[in-house]
């Protein structure tokens, strides 16, 4: 069995606008908007290698709400 570890470091630029996604939600206000500018960000990240696919994957699986 293949265990997954979860423990990485996410940029300040995603966290900052994951934490302002979480707090608009909260409130009810601009949710989706939000969420496409943290999949750019998520995008850009796995493109610099700041990120892998599968760990991009495991924020989208945390902390989308847009379900």
């Amino acid at each position: 069995m293949e265990k997954m570890t979860k423990n990485f470091i996410v940029p300040n630029y995603i966290s900052e606008e994951i934490l302002e996604y979480i707090e608009q939600t909260a409130q009810g206000r601009c949710r989706c908007m939000k969420w496409r500018n943290i999949q750019t960000l998520l995008g850009l990240a796995i493109i610099n290698g700041r990120i892998t696919r599968e760990q991009a994957d495991i924020i989208e699986e945390l902390f989308c709400r847009e379900k």
